[in-house]
């Protein structure tokens, strides 16, 4: 699955010079020229970074950081910024920023500083379980060894979004969407089977799983005992 990157600027120039050198490096970009499409874009889209201009009209930078944390929102958040700007770097850090690229910028920079704020793509789980996003692998503990598990293209899919969205609840038409690139107004099981599958495959006990969990009028989650 897609690396996918949120870049937000009022001014179409720095989009259309940013936006390709972002895809040439492998990621999947939405953009967004605003404050309010930009919090829009973030719940709609689910990004796992967002590059985030301070100096908007309507709704500048660092009233859309402060909102996406308010209301929950993780999602590592790069800011651009004029060069000495300090007292809106002083803001967007405590409104909770990540990090900061001063305009003019060299975007190999900004690669760099997209690079090292990313969730890491390979983790372990609980000492059970072990995702390697990068390789596309999935291992479980059992009988106190390492066993690879299979999983269909999908079913990865699906893991790894459930996974790098740990303790979130998502849901279905969600998935639906961003995992198996459907309508969300599209009726199928297709979730409920893969999510079946996964269960099969990784839960100690499928019937009382202890990850993969319902959450009741949403969709699913994953639990992160890290």
């Amino acid at each position: 699955m897609e690396t996918k990157i949120l870049l937000v600027d009022d001014n179409p120039n720095v989009i259309s010079f940013v936006q390709p050198a972002l895809e040439r490096a492998g990621y999947r970009v939405t953009t967004a020229g605003d404050g309010p499409d930009a919090l829009y874009q973030a719940e709609t889209v689910n990004p796992d970074l967002i590059v985030l201009d301070i100096e908007m009209p309507e709704l500048n930078g660092l009233e859309v950081c402060r909102q996406l944390r308010e209301r929950g929102d993780e999602t590592p958040v790069i800011f651009l910024t004029v060069r000495d700007a300090v007292t809106d770097l002083e803001l967007g850090f405590e409104f909770g920023a990540d990090d900061y690229v001063t305009k003019p910028f060299d975007v190999r920079v900004l690669l760099a500083r997209i690079k090292a704020r990313l969730p890491p793509r390979s983790v372990e789980i609980d000492g059970y379980l072990r995702v390697d996003a990068a390789r596309r692998k999935v291992w479980v503990l059992k009988e106190a060894d390492w066993q690879e598990i299979e999983l269909a293209p999908k079913e990865f899919d699906l893991l790894q979004h459930l996974v790098y969205n740990a303790g979130r609840a998502i849901g279905k038409s969600t998935l639906l969407e961003q995992v198996f690139d459907y309508p969300d107004d599209v009726e199928t099981k297709t979730v409920e089977k893969h999510i079946w599958a996964l269960r099969q495959k990784l839960e100690p006990d499928p019937k009382s799983p202890r990850y993969i969990l319902n959450v009741r009028g949403v969709g699913y989650k994953f639990e992160d005992y890290r």
